[in-house]
């Protein structure tokens, strides 16, 4: 018996030779590296009942996707069942994430009887390492990064013991036999002993309101008091982050609880096995927690101690820890102790390392709650290497790169597609060395060998310029996608919606290149897997500065009410209000003089921006990506609309376009009234929905326009004012919706929807 699926390092063997020892059966098991293949002496009708008691019985983490029985010849009559070496038979086994401590580990870490009490890196078949730890296929000790910690007696014992949680545990270990922590502090002074004494010290430098540099489970992080106004500040200085808001660390549900009003769903995902960042919202503080450690955000990130040795560390701490990447702005994660001894020594001013290598760097995931279901931003530690299923008939081998911000790359093989973790801004060479590491090592793994490559439309972007390079030197087809129609396709993909059934695509974010040469960003796509059709737009406008207007909005709202009419002129505006005291000043002139060398763009998300600098929500120039219109949600989540302002509705040639131009003189009208600006803010996103709604009733007026479901995708939609509402209404049209939770909405997911395009189009030829 063959079996595929997620069924390696999750206690599956162990399932196995349980439930054959039970029936009586004799036999063998064994890893392969396409999964699980089982030898048994057994009728036909045993097997039947075998398969079924094993799919009712399959353990929690795993996932069986087949099983495949043929009769084999037997060497020699079994006696009894085992357990067997792996074979490196096939490819393509699925194994699963790093998982976090479970309560079973828990109990013995904290029972001072138990011979791993307070040991960091207690674990067992279902907790620990996984992904950060494996380097082949079968997923056996010897092919992951604990080869270096031979098993002592009693592990061995363990291991063997079919009674034992820890029966063929791989990452098993012990204070005797398994990894090590030690402490180094800013002058390179080395200190070891006890795992307590280590820990108290780390509180000590914690409470001075020092930082704290320590290896985790994919990579570095660092971490400080999160209650120290002092601390927080010292650690926004050094890496050089004044508002991006940190996540904070908590030793279980019961401290969170302390802080936080959670719904039910809230409690469920901050105790799943992936213990993501969970966005909170600040609204249901229970008691304060400093606004620095997330300035002007409606939500603040919050997740559990998810490995051992976090938990010993917020155990001793006493109270929440920022716990934010451990890297320079931008770099990727620190993963080596040498690499972070260099790359951390500006920002930590105390080392806390253990000598667990990690293979695959893996950060924090992010997830927020919207619309009823959990949904994530970053996807990294806790679902990685989790795949999705392809549509049937969409089969392939193909390496798509993403986007150049928030990079992750999809390899797909065997019917499904599997997204990497979380790399990041290609624009920084190291995480564009990231990349590569990931190309190089990725498909290897799991055993899938493109057939082609899939990028980004845009030529400039460093993942195309690489997809191109890769291309020409293995002889691949390459593949060329348009930005939005890969935001669109990755919500279908993650859906399971046929391949050939077209959806209206609402796709707002940024900027991407379209297949006009302009760039897009607010766009409505009639689509299917292969191809698409643009049928409305948000009304473009031009970006003032070029790749300028990105970083500062007041560029955006002065665009916008250039092509706003019944404004006064603008010398007046920026006397009758202190914030648009600048529209007075020469470079505005100059900029308008200068527009028509400027890009045009249809994008969403300089929209929000213009409106968050009309509110005085904007700073001057973003200190990081989304900046502006976060700030303008957490505004408007406090409000209650008592205005909708009309977008206006107008074809330009084939495009129907929905135009913002009608609601600044009302906004500035109300602005100059005194009107609360949180108001104003609700008002804004109550109007994008309302046009974006009437849009789609004008489309299904359209004739030879056809749609029963709309998909919802961009990194505008993790805006809770917009996904909410928006979907609301829309089911009320009688459409079904689809939304993405699986994979990102924002960049992050390009990746997915590139490769399901790259295989629907190699399909038609």
């Amino acid at each position: 018996m063959r079996i595929t699926g997620c069924v390696q390092g999750v206690g599956f063997r162990p399932l196995v030779y349980r439930l054959a020892t039970e029936l009586g059966l004799s036999g063998e098991v064994c890893n392969v590296g396409a999964g699980v293949e089982i030898r048994l002496a057994a009728d036909s009708t045993t097997v039947a009942y075998f398969c079924r008691r094993l799919r009712e019985g399959c353990p929690t983490h795993a996932h069986i996707e087949s099983i495949v029985s043929q009769p084999c010849n037997l060497a020699s009559a079994p006696v009894g069942f085992v357990v067997t070496n792996s074979q490196a038979v096939g490819q393509g086994a699925g194994f699963p994430p790093d998982l976090a401590v479970c309560p079973q580990c828990l109990a013995e870490l904290t029972d001072p009887s138990n011979r791993r009490h307070g040991y960091p890196f207690i674990n067992c078949t279902d907790c620990g390492p996984r992904y950060s730890i494996i380097k082949r296929l079968p997923y056996d000790r010897a092919n992951t990064s604990m080869a270096g910690f031979p098993l002592c007696s009693a592990c061995r014992q363990e291991y063997g013991d079919p009674a034992n949680r820890r029966f063929h545990a791989e990452p098993i270990a012990c204070p005797v036999c398994g990894p090590r922590i030690w402490l180094q502090d800013a002058e390179g002074r080395i200190q070891e002993g006890a795992t307590a004494a280590l820990l108290a010290r780390c509180r000590l430098w914690l409470k001075q309101g020092k930082v704290l540099a320590l290896k985790g489970v994919g990579g570095f992080q660092l971490a400080c008091d999160a209650g120290s106004v002092s601390a927080i500040t010292l650690l926004r200085q050094r890496k050089h982050r004044p508002a991006k808001p940190f996540a904070v660390m908590m030793r279980d549900l019961a401290e969170v609880q302390l802080y936080f009003e959670l719904t039910p769903a809230e409690r469920e995902q901050l105790t799943s096995p992936a213990a993501p960042i969970v966005l909170l919202p600040k609204a249901r503080l229970r008691q304060p927690l400093p606004d620095m450690l997330a300035p002007g955000m409606a939500c603040l990130g919050v997740m559990l101690a998810g490995s051992p040795l976090h938990w010993l560390l917020l155990n001793e701490a006493g109270g929440p820890l920022i716990m934010t990447s451990g890297n320079a702005c931008g770099a990727p994660l620190c993963t080596d102790n040498r690499q972070a001894e260099r790359a951390l020594a500006e920002l930590a001013d105390g080392f806390l390392f253990h000598d667990r290598p990690i293979v695959h760097r893996c950060d924090d995931s992010v997830q927020v709650l919207l619309a009823d279901r959990p949904r994530l931003i970053r996807r990294a530690r806790g679902y990685v290497p989790e795949s999705i299923a392809l549509p049937a008939g969409l089969n392939g081998a193909v390496l798509a790169l993403g986007a150049d911000l928030k990079n992750s790359l999809c390899v797909t093989g065997t019917g499904r597609a599997l997204l990497s973790a979380h790399i990041g801004d290609l624009a920084h060479p190291a995480c564009l060395d990231a990349l590569r590491h990931q190309i190089n090592h990725l498909p290897d793994l799991l055993g899938q060998f493109p057939q082609a490559i899939a990028v980004d439309l845009h030529p400039d972007y460093f993942s195309t310029r690489l997809g191109v390079r890769l291309a020409q030197e293995r002889g691949l087809p390459l593949i060329r996608v348009q930005h939005h129609h890969a935001h669109l396709v990755s919500c279908l993909l993650e859906n399971g919606h046929p391949p050939d059934e077209p959806v209206l695509g609402i796709v707002f974010d940024g900027l991407g290149l379209g297949d006009d040469d302009s760039l897009w960003g607010g766009e409505l796509l009639l689509a299917d897997y292969a191809g698409y059709r643009r049928l409305a737009r948000l009304r473009p406008f031009r970006l003032l500065g070029g790749d300028q207007a990105n970083r500062q909005p007041w560029r955006n709202l002065l665009a916008q009410l250039a092509q706003a009419s019944d404004l006064p002129p603008r010398s007046e505006l920026a006397d009758a209000h202190s914030a648009l005291a600048w529209l007075a000043e020469a470079k505005t002139d100059a900029l308008l003089n200068m527009a028509g060398r400027f890009s045009r763009t249809s994008s969403a998300g300089r929209l929000f921006d213009a409106v968050a600098a009309l509110l005085g929500v904007a700073p001057f120039e973003l200190s990081f990506e989304g900046e502006a219109a976060m700030k303008l949600e957490a505004l408007a989540m406090g409000a209650q609309a008592n205005a909708c302002y009309d977008f206006a509705l107008s074809r330009e040639g084939a495009l129907w376009q929905l135009d913002a131009a009608p609601l600044w003189p009302l906004m500035i009208e109300a602005l100059l009234a005194g009107q609360d600006k949180a108001v104003l803010a609700a008002n804004f996103h109550l109007s994008l929905v309302r046009g974006l709604c009437n849009t789609v009733r004008r489309l299904r007026r359209q004739q030879g326009v056809t749609f029963s479901a709309v998909a919802l995708s961009g990194g505008v939609m993790q805006n809770r004012l917009i996904l909410e509402p928006l979907a609301g209404e829309l089911e009320a049209m009688g459409l079904t919706v689809l939304t993405q939770s699986r994979a990102p909405s924002n960049d992050g997911g390009i990746a997915l929807g590139q490769a399901a395009i790259a295989l629907a189009q190699l399909q038609q030829g």
